[in-house]
């Protein structure tokens, strides 16, 4: 698993003040000098860092809405009542295929409006 990784920063920037344990680790990557950007008589400098690879290939998938997608899906939460219920289901299913979002989508998405949607209401009132 391990691997020599080229850590992309482009030179080393000091996290502290000279002479301080900080001004030993790099401000951009936390990595210590001495593993950071060492120069080769007649070769190109070379980065040195063998840590086994951070994975961020998984990264998340974030979905983009239009503007009418979000009005709608505000609308369509307000009249659930920011809540889905088993009762609601059908209507949820049939709502999300009208917006074109999956419900698992729009149930996120739910989530994450719902206390920024009635802050913004509390501060109108």
């Amino acid at each position: 698993m391990g691997s020599h990784v080229v850590d992309g920063c482009g030179e080393f920037m000091p996290s502290g003040e000279e002479g301080t344990p900080e001004s030993l680790r790099c401000a951009a990557c936390e990595c210590h000098r001495n593993f950071h950007r060492r120069e080769v008589e007649g070769s190109a400098p070379q980065q040195h860092h063998n840590y086994y690879p951070n994975n961020n290939n998984n990264k998340r998938f974030r979905t983009k809405f239009t503007q009418q997608q979000k009005d709608r899906m505000m609308e369509f939460a307000e009249k659930l009542g920011w809540k889905i219920q088993k009762h609601d289901e059908q209507e949820v299913q049939q709502f999300c295929s009208q917006v074109g979002v999956k419900r698992q989508v729009f149930k996120v998405w739910m989530h994450n409006n719902k206390q920024a949607i009635k802050k913004q209401q509390q501060q109108h009132t």
